[in-house]
C-alpha cells in the first residue's frame, strides 16, 4: 500500500493593498514515505551552515534566510529519489473583480486553489510511480496551521478529504495541520514555495535541477 505525503505550503499573500505581493504562490512536495525521514533532517543540516549565534533560532524561514541556505535546502530535497514538486500561481493583476472586491471570497478562492494544486498534483504523481488504480493508498496532508487558520473553511479536515476522495475514492486521506516552528517538513516546504516565488518574480532559480529531470509535477498561472 503507497504511503503517499503532499507538504504544502505558500508565499506572497492574497491582499490587495499598496504593500501586497505580486503573486500569490501555493507549492507542493509530494515523496513517498521512504523519503520523509530525509526531508525532516534538511533543517537541521542547514543550521550546520549558520553561524554560532543563528544556529538557535526556533525556525528557518525563506524569507529571512541567504541565497546559500535557499539553494542548499532545495539541493538536500533534490537528492530525496521519490521527491517532486508542484505550484500554481496566480498573478494577482488578473484576478477577478469579484474576489477583488469581496473580501469575504478570498476563502473560498483559497480552497480552490488548494483543490486545483493537490488534486493535480495527487493525480501526476501516481502516474509517476505506476500506481496502479483502485489499490489501497494512503495519503498523508501537511498543511501549516498559520495558513489554513487565516483562511479556515468550517470542518476542514473534512472538506479536504473529500477534496481527494471526491476524484480519488479509494484513497484513505489523513490531514495534519502542524505548526510551522515544530514540523521541519512545512519549514522545508516553506523554502520550495519561496523558490517558485523567486523564479517568478525574479528570475532566480533554485529549482533547474527539479526541472531538469522532470520532477515538476506542475508549474502553472491560474490566470
Amino acid at each position: 500500500m503507497p504511503n503517499i505525503y503532499i507538504i504544502l505550503d505558500e508565499s506572497g499573500d492574497l491582499g490587495f493593498s499598496q504593500g501586497s505581493s505580486e503573486y500569490f504562490v501555493m507549492a507542493a512536495i509530494v515523496a513517498k514515505e521512504e523519503d520523509i525521514k530525509k526531508i525532516r533532517r534538511i533543517p537541521k543540516k542547514a543550521r550546520q551552515k549558520l553561524g554560532k549565534k543563528k544556529r538557535d533560532i526556533p525556525e528557518l524561514k525563506a524569507s529571512k534566510s541567504s541565497d546559500k541556505i535557499r539553494r542548499f535546502i532545495i539541493n538536500q530535497l533534490f537528492k530525496c529519489p521519490t521527491v517532486y514538486l508542484s505550484a500554481v500561481y496566480i498573478d494577482k493583476k488578473n484576478t477577478y473583480k469579484y474576489v477583488r472586491n469581496n473580501p469575504s471570497k478570498k476563502a473560498y478562492h483559497y480552497n480552490w486553489i488548494t483543490k486545483v494544486l493537490i488534486v493535480d498534483s495527487l493525480k501526476r504523481y501516481l502516474q509517476v510511480i505506476g500506481y496502479s488504480p483502485k489499490s489501497s493508498l494512503n495519503v498523508y496532508l501537511y498543511l501549516d496551521k498559520y495558513h489554513t487558520t487565516r483562511f479556515r473553511k468550517e470542518n476542514l479536515n473534512v472538506y479536504l478529504e473529500n477534496m481527494i476522495t471526491s476524484e480519488i475514492p479509494w484513497a484513505n486521506v489523513i490531514v495534519f495541520q502542524k505548526d510551522s516552528q515544530g514540523e521541519s517538513l512545512i519549514q522545508v516546504s516553506d523554502f520550495v514555495a519561496n523558490a517558485f516565488y523567486k523564479k517568478l518574480s525574479s528570475n532566480v532559480d533554485f529549482l533547474e535541477n527539479f526541472f531538469r529531470r522532470g520532477r515538476i509535477l506542475k508549474f502553472k498561472g491560474l490566470y
